[in-house]
């Protein structure tokens, strides 16, 4: 991975942690990658956890494409917890978030458009 195409990742994930944070979360960085370690992500998917005091997100952040989506369907039909959620958010240039949830082995796309996701329209 070239180092603008790093820093276009870190990008799209502090935009998804200032997010999160306003929203009430609790966020944590799994862990990030250097010259010395390979990047480790939390069961080999997510990047980040958030959580407030009803639930718990795992998320995995991309920029303008998905990463294939059989392994969150698997990951999460093998651990189908009620409180917590698997989701990848992709932040695509120009145009905002697009996120996708996996609940008991099936893929949902998040409305986007809905109340909740008002402030995706700040492109900053």
């Amino acid at each position: 991975m070239t180092s603008s195409a790093r820093a276009k990742g870190y990008r799209s994930q502090s935009k998804c942690i200032k997010f999160l944070e306003g929203k009430g979360y609790e966020v944590s960085i799994v862990e990030r990658s250097s010259k010395f370690s390979k990047q480790k992500d939390a069961f080999g998917l997510f990047d980040l956890s958030a959580m407030n005091d009803k639930h718990t997100l795992w998320i995995q952040v991309t920029t303008n494409r998905p990463h294939t989506h059989k392994n969150f369907i698997e990951f999460s039909r093998v651990h189908p917890l009620s409180d917590s959620s698997f989701e990848q958010w992709v932040w695509i240039d120009r145009k905002g978030w697009k996120v996708f949830k996996y609940k008991k082995g099936k893929k949902f796309v998040e409305d986007t458009n809905s109340e909740w996701w008002s402030v995706k329209n700040e492109h900053s």
